[in-house]
């Protein structure tokens, strides 16, 4: 099984996480995270947020929380905390985020969203995923925790709901699209065989279950 390293700095969780690529299901899986991300992004340089060991194809730039991760990717990378970004205002025209929200404190997340939009110039976009578990996701990853089928859980402060994740977006941005995704099979995404993605076309077929929420948001353009 693949090795987690983790640490809590200024209250946010910040880690190494496992390899998803040893990992065929769930890679594709989050490969086709990334394709619907990129349809929601326009064109211009994007800034990534948290991107753990793989940074999306789109990000021109990404801020980690653990120092190594921003070392080892092929893009340039920089560590620092999202809740203070290092950078201009209206530096960017697209913003991503994907599965870390969870991992800041209640209290800071908002920060996060701010930040975002002071980064980001009028018309840009920010594009959260969030897992926001249904009580399928809790059963099922409860389960694997106490089979010893996944590694320790870092999640501490708890996983948003769906309604959360949109309303931290709809603060300084207007929503635009906001998806539900997940499949009863996300169980096999746990596997380390080469043939588990051979599932990932019934996956796509089987989008009924809550396990991950993604909102995006448009900054307004005071002058529109």
């Amino acid at each position: 099984m693949s090795e987690a390293t983790w640490d809590v700095q200024a209250g946010a969780i910040v880690e190494r996480p496992r390899n998803v690529r040893n990992h065929p299901l769930l890679n594709r899986i989050y490969e086709r995270h990334d394709e619907l991300i990129a349809e929601q992004l326009p064109a211009g340089r994007t800034l990534e947020l948290a991107f753990g060991q793989h940074m999306h194809p789109r990000a021109d730039i990404g801020l980690e929380g653990w120092p190594s991760n921003a070392e080892t990717v092929r893009k340039p990378a920089l560590a620092g905390d999202a809740r203070a970004l290092p950078f201009a205002d209206d530096s960017f025209d697209a913003l991503i985020g994907r599965r870390f929200l969870h991992h800041v404190p209640p209290a800071d997340r908002r920060d996060i969203l701010r930040e975002a939009a002071r980064v980001l110039r009028p018309g840009g976009r920010v594009a959260l995923l969030e897992g926001t578990p249904g009580l399928y996701r809790k059963l099922t990853k409860g389960a694997a925790f106490r089979l010893g089928l996944l590694e320790e859980d870092t999640d501490i402060y708890g996983h948003l709901s769906a309604d959360a994740v949109t309303a931290l977006v709809s603060g300084p941005f207007d929503i635009v699209e906001k998806q539900t995704l997940g499949s009863p099979l996300m169980l096999a995404s746990i596997s380390e065989s080469d043939a588990s993605a051979r599932l990932l076309d019934l996956y796509e077929r089987t989008q009924f279950v809550k396990w991950w929420t993604l909102a995006v948001g448009e900054h307004p353009d005071p002058d529109a």
